[in-house]
């Protein structure tokens, strides 16, 4: 799918840069109801199951609907059956050999079946409200991950592969032109909400430093965070606490290899007492750099986890702006420690 740029009158500086849409405009709404017929059309079963997990009751209505357009489809399935028996009873009464007759008989008009009913209840009755709901476990029930163990030639033979770019596809370009502020998951099995340029590339290179340097579980905290917090749903308060996690996973192990127990606020204990470490910026006129900084930052990110003890005055709910804050500092926490900028001289 090509990237979409910006209008004409952006890149001229004649208008502002179009914010994302956070829900759904009336011009996406027919398009993404159409996804959905499409793409739970290819099983129903799921469809049916969908009723039942968002508790929808399936009308009357759209059962009397598709037992008139089965009938309907049935009698002109009859009608050019029919038709074709007569044609190829002409051909062979011409005389016509058999290897004449193969390719005619190989095409036998076949007419479409209707739409399931549970499909078009999905598509056309439900409200606009549970879209993103719908599109995101259609996603999760009709799309396979990619398997980076096996070659790309041989995962693009796959049933599961040639389904999943077929639906992830379309509506990949859905949110792309409608300018949505969600995205397909890097996992192709549910949305989330796209990530700003700038924390997207701090928490892709801290997860590439912390897995080069051996710690692969910073790694995955990193990117549990950055799902929980810019999911469908987002969960800041979980979000924070994976945050937290990968900070530890590096500095942990770094700090108090020794500790059974360890948890980033005795490391910062640890590094307050400790005058063993420094940092690779130097200070003032090139004396060696102390590690104030970084404390600092870890300070931050373990203190202002405000919601990690329930029922006491300081417990306050983790905001979505507090989660993003703290993400951003843990990138760049993970970052430096992986990679050597605090150490023993």
């Amino acid at each position: 799918m090509r990237p979409n740029r910006d209008l004409l009158s952006v890149r001229t500086g004649a208008a502002l840069r179009t914010a994302l849409v956070e829900g759904i405009s009336p011009a996406l709404e027919p398009s993404l109801r159409g996804w959905i017929r499409e793409t739970g059309s290819l099983d129903p079963e799921e469809a049916r199951l969908l009723l039942i997990r968002f508790d929808l009751v399936l009308p009357d209505s759209y059962r009397a609907r598709y037992q008139k357009q089965l009938a309907d489809r049935n009698a002109r399935q009859a009608e050019l059956n029919t038709e074709w028996e007569a044609a190829k009873a002409a051909h062979a009464a011409r005389g016509q050999s058999e290897d004449v007759l193969k390719p005619f008989m190989l095409h036998l008009p076949v007419v479409p079946l209707p739409t399931h009913p549970c499909v078009a209840f999905l598509a056309e009755g439900t409200s606009a409200t549970i879209l993103w709901d719908l599109v995101d476990e259609l996603l999760r029930r009709l799309c396979t991950e990619p398997d980076p163990a096996k070659p790309a030639w041989v995962v693009g033979f796959t049933k599961g592969h040639r389904q999943t770019k077929k639906i992830t596809e379309s509506l990949g370009r859905l949110l792309a032109e409608s300018l949505s502020v969600y995205e397909i998951a890097p996992d192709r099995r549910g949305l989330r909400r796209r990530v700003e340029a700038t924390l997207a590339a701090a928490v892709s290179g801290a997860a590439g430093a912390a897995e080069s340097a051996g710690y692969s579980a910073a790694r995955q905290h990193l990117e549990k965070s950055r799902g929980r917090l810019f999911g469908l749903h987002p969960d800041p308060s979980g979000a924070y606490d994976e945050v937290v996690r990968a900070v530890e996973a590096v500095a942990c192990p770094l700090f108090l290899p020794n500790a059974q127990t360890p948890t980033l606020g005795t490391v910062l204990a640890h590094l307050r007492q400790s005058s063993a470490y420094e940092f690779v910026v130097p200070g003032k006129h090139g004396a060696p750099g102390g590690v104030d900084a970084v404390v600092a930052m870890m300070a931050a990110v373990w203190e202002g986890h405000s919601d990690r003890h329930a029922g006491g005055p300081g417990n306050v709910p983790v905001s979505r702006e507090a989660a993003e804050a703290a993400l951003t500092c843990a990138s760049a926490l993970v970052t430096l420690l992986s990679r050597g900028a605090v150490y023993r001289p």
